[in-house]
């Protein structure tokens, strides 16, 4: 059981760089059931997900290398107004950690698929203020609160089932520039893939979190720190694909056959590679669902270069075989899918190389993206589009 609160203690919950949250101060600490857990004077708590010895820190932080970046740009105030007739409902979707408590209290107010999907009249209104000030999370507030707040009888942390860490009362978050809507209740994120960290968004709902096991499904521990293995591995890579087009080229043997059909060697090379690529960045995409976001980085990176490699190398100089003399030359489908592959290939490698230096901290912050997870999403289909393009060009050259 957490140290009993004085009058003048303060309670503190320091979010430590890519690491769990250090509490100090006097704080009761609960589990999902209720029942106390020991935490005496100053303890870690885990934010990763993965540690097995939940709810407090053994670690595995540091091994499955996790990255507490908050990568969306809602704003905390942000929030959508649902006015009544007696009361106004405030509802911040970036904080909501889906603990159900207002659909599950009042349905009828808190409509799951309605539209819109917060009715303010849809009870009396002392009953809405009782369910939002239940809220867990902070997400919701009412304006006027109808009397003054709840009282809690000390600093709180509750370890919610499968979900995240419930804080109330007097309980001060540093947490950088990041400051909770609601100082005395905020839900933060202990799953480890909340993109509004520390803050819980839901995102345990939809990965499946599961505070019974250590490390979640998706989060690989390397053997060395993922950085510079990301780095190593990358730089082996991209170098290997660069030496290996220009190995091909001085020695004279680009139009050689290939070894998938009548195709030449570079062609049959880059048809594997763009098969390759498509492939690790679609498993970049699954480690971003997973919440393994450092090992989502660091894949991206290394296939968006390996992308600048093939573009530089055969792409660009294979346009010359696409070659116009006029307009009207687009009408052939065997000019027409190349340039579309051009254009589109173009769009796809500035997007992708954006975001490699947005999310490796190589841009600067003005230059931003602030939509960066639609663009994301879009850049993804951007490289299915082009490798499909791809395959319809090397059919129109040397299948057809």
């Amino acid at each position: 059981m957490g140290e009993p609160a004085s009058a003048d203690a303060v309670t503190v919950i320091e979010v430590v760089k890519n690491g769990p949250y250090r509490v100090s101060g006097p704080c009761r600490v609960v589990n999902a059931r209720g029942e106390d857990v020991a935490a005496r004077g100053r303890f870690v708590l885990c934010r990763c997900g993965s540690s097995s010895t939940k709810p407090f820190c053994d670690g595995t932080h540091r091994r499955i290398g996790f990255d507490g970046t908050r990568f969306t740009e809602a704003a905390l105030e942000a929030a959508e107004t649902y006015r009544g007739r007696r009361i106004t409902i405030h509802d911040n979707r970036a904080l909501c950690a889906h603990s159900g408590v207002c659909t599950d209290g009042l349905p009828g107010v808190f409509r799951l698929g309605g539209e819109p999907w917060i009715d303010a009249d849809g009870a009396e209104a002392a009953a809405v203020i009782d369910i939002v000030r239940r809220c867990p999370s902070g997400a919701l507030s009412v304006a006027p609160e109808g009397g003054p707040p709840a009282s809690a009888s000390g600093p709180l942390i509750t370890a919610s089932a499968n979900g995240p860490y419930y804080v109330r009362g007097r309980v001060d978050l540093k947490a950088g520039s990041a400051r909770p809507r609601d100082p005395a209740r905020y839900a933060l994120c202990r799953c480890g893939a909340s993109k509004n960290k520390p803050f819980c968004d839901g995102t345990h709902w939809a990965i499946g979190f599961d505070e019974g096991r250590g490390r979640q499904a998706g989060m690989f521990a390397f053997p060395f720190r993922l950085k510079w293995l990301g780095l190593g591995l990358g730089a082996l890579l991209v170098g290997a694909t660069a030496a290996a087009f220009l190995a091909i080229e001085a020695t004279g043997r680009s139009t050689a056959k290939g070894f998938i059909g009548p195709a030449t060697l570079v062609s049959d090379l880059n048809l594997v590679l763009e098969a390759l690529l498509v492939a690790g960045l679609t498993f970049g995409w699954w480690l971003a669902k997973r919440g393994n976001i450092a090992a989502h980085r660091a894949n991206q990176t290394i296939w968006v270069l390996v992308n600048a490699v093939l573009v530089a190398l055969i792409m660009a100089r294979g346009m010359d075989n696409a070659a116009l003399e006029s307009a009207s030359d687009l009408a052939l489908p065997h000019l027409l899918v190349p340039w579309l592959h051009a254009l589109l290939g173009a769009a796809t490698v500035a997007a992708g190389l954006w975001l490699v230096l947005q999310m490796n901290g190589w841009l600067p912050r003005r230059l931003h993206v602030h939509r960066w997870k639609a663009l994301m999403r879009a850049t993804l289909a951007g490289y299915w589009a082009v490798a499909v393009l791809g395959v319809v060009i090397y059919y129109l050259w040397f299948l057809s």
